[in-house]
């Protein structure tokens, strides 16, 4: 996750009258925070995010609505470490801190799914060289059970398999999008996601878990694929 500050008009991000866009790392900040807000659909009335980054009335309308949530859960956990927006210039500026407060916060009180992002970094759970991310521990087995989800696509997704060795390359990142395209073109309702749809190995190893959630329920009915067990 971002280091906790302000995001900066002009610098990190600019306003149309539509929507507000990030500028370089800013802009899968936003996406990020799309997807998170996703993980209350069903637990909260929010309205499915399409996870592009561009942020308008519909995010700032879900987050208002899970702070509604948990707050009626819990009264006392009404402070919170950003102004509830009003505006999507609100949102841009305190995205890191929305995001934190989701993932944290409103996800216990609302018992939002499990699921988590991996973290990046030396010593962390991931990490990447130019060409590949690879996970540490059992994360590297995730990556790994990653690309065998993925290739029970392939067929109804129209790609070549991946090879699955649990390093994430810009394969593994195509054949998610490839995914995400065949569904929505199948039933457009659902392209809605909790994770960005991926446009690097990075983000797909980040939302692996989320990914692969996706993959076994939502995108097997919708391809006519049996569910994968756990």
């Amino acid at each position: 996750m971002s280091e906790l500050r302000r995001y900066e008009k002009g610098k990190d991000w600019n306003a149309t009258a539509a929507s507000v866009s990030g500028v370089g790392p800013v802009a899968s900040e936003f996406k990020g925070l799309q997807a998170d807000l996703n993980r209350f659909i069903g637990i909260v009335p929010v309205e499915p995010l399409v996870v592009d980054g561009q942020l308008g009335p519909k995010t700032v309308g879900s987050i208002k609505a899970v702070y509604d949530a948990v707050v009626k859960k819990n009264p006392l956990l009404a402070a919170t470490p950003f102004p509830v927006p009003d505006t999507k210039e609100e949102v841009a500026e305190f995205a890191p801190h929305i995001r934190g407060w989701l993932v944290a916060t409103a996800a216990d009180a609302l018992g939002a799914p499990k699921q988590r992002r991996y973290v990046r970094g030396e010593g962390k759970e991931w990490n990447t060289n130019d060409k590949i991310a690879w996970g540490a521990g059992p994360v590297h087995d995730d990556l790994k059970a990653l690309q065998t989800d993925v290739n029970r696509f392939a067929g109804a997704a129209g790609f070549a398999a991946v090879e699955v060795d649990g390093f994430i390359g810009p394969k593994t990142a195509a054949a998610v999008t490839a995914i995400y395209k065949k569904v929505v073109a199948k039933n457009p309702l659902l392209a809605a996601t909790p994770f960005p749809v991926p446009d690097t190995k990075e983000e797909v190893a980040e939302y692996a878990q989320f990914i692969r959630g996706w993959l076994r329920t939502t995108a097997a009915k919708a391809l006519g694929l049996a569910e994968a067990s756990a």
